[in-house]
């Protein structure tokens, strides 16, 4: 397996890399003289509807207000004939509009994920024209062009982002290494001999995240209960209601996907549960 056969085993196997040029600046230009076709044209049609209009003729006259007449009976009026030309235009048009404004909604690849997937290229396939060579790479321009069809860092939690870009790297040039030396493995971490490539699973690495902010959810206010009803001095509880709370913030920001109206909302909330809690504990 060689070529684009290769570049699309890759893009299978991992979503982050199903990197393609956008051609932003071509399809805006082709929306720009589909439009400007359409002015001329419309521009035709009503010097068309006018003529009609004005010549007296009882036949023509009624264009206006019946589609039967404007087709006409043995052979289409002039005027339905620029009126196909552009519909036809304007297909072309909506159809492009539409496709270039689902485009702009695609985000540029992260950096690490473009690093990766340039690297791979350079190393692991083979094409056999410059141009086919740099179409993912080499001017800036070209680099700003590159959009990605499944950013994994899309609608996330920060916890998982970094996850992605510092843990899983991290992991992969250290850990594994660790681990084969613990276990005395000569097993290659390559997983797709074809690609040459090792492949972690989103799936798996978005359960682990999800565990733990489970768990951390769970931890926080039960530690701050307990910690609240074994310290007896209230300046002491007031310190530790509000070193549970900034972490608690903290932790919201990092394991949730969350906007900053809801984050203070649940801040306030604990905190009002913790002095709601230390009000009514025996001796107060």
């Amino acid at each position: 397996m060689a070529g684009y056969d290769k570049v699309a085993s890759l893009m299978t196997g991992d979503k982050g890399l199903s990197i393609f040029r956008s051609f932003k600046k071509l399809n805006t230009t082709n929306l720009l003289y589909l439009q400007a076709e359409i002015t001329l044209k419309e521009k035709e049609l009503k010097g068309i509807i006018q003529e009609d209009q004005d010549s007296q003729d009882p036949y023509r006259e009624k264009f206006s207000g019946s589609v039967l007449y404007l087709k006409g009976v043995g052979e289409p009026s002039e005027q339905w004939e620029k009126w196909l030309e552009l519909r036809e235009l304007l297909e072309k048009y909506n159809t492009a509009l539409a496709q270039h404004g689902q485009l702009l909604r695609y985000k540029a690849p992260h950096q690490r994920d473009l690093n990766i997937f340039s690297q791979w290229l350079k190393h692991y396939t083979k094409f056999w024209t410059v141009d086919e060579i740099m179409q993912w790479y080499g001017s800036e321009e070209k680099v700003k062009d590159l959009i990605t069809l499944a950013g994994r860092y899309e609608n996330v939690d920060l916890l998982t982002r970094w996850m992605y870009r510092v843990f899983i790297p991290f992991w992969h040039k250290h850990g594994s290494t660790w681990c084969r030396r613990l276990t005395r493995s000569e097993k290659s971490m390559v997983a797709d001999v074809e690609t040459g490539t090792v492949y972690y699973s989103d799936e798996k690495i978005i359960r682990a995240t999800r565990i733990t902010s489970t768990l951390v959810s769970s931890l926080i206010p039960a530690t701050s209960m307990l910690a609240l009803f074994f310290v007896n001095n209230l300046k002491v509880r007031l310190a530790i209601i509000f070193i549970y709370n900034v972490a608690f913030s903290m932790m919201i920001g990092l394991l949730a996907k969350t906007r900053r109206v809801e984050v203070f909302a649940a801040s306030s909330a604990f905190a009002a549960v913790q002095v709601a809690f230390i009000t009514n504990l025996p001796g107060n």
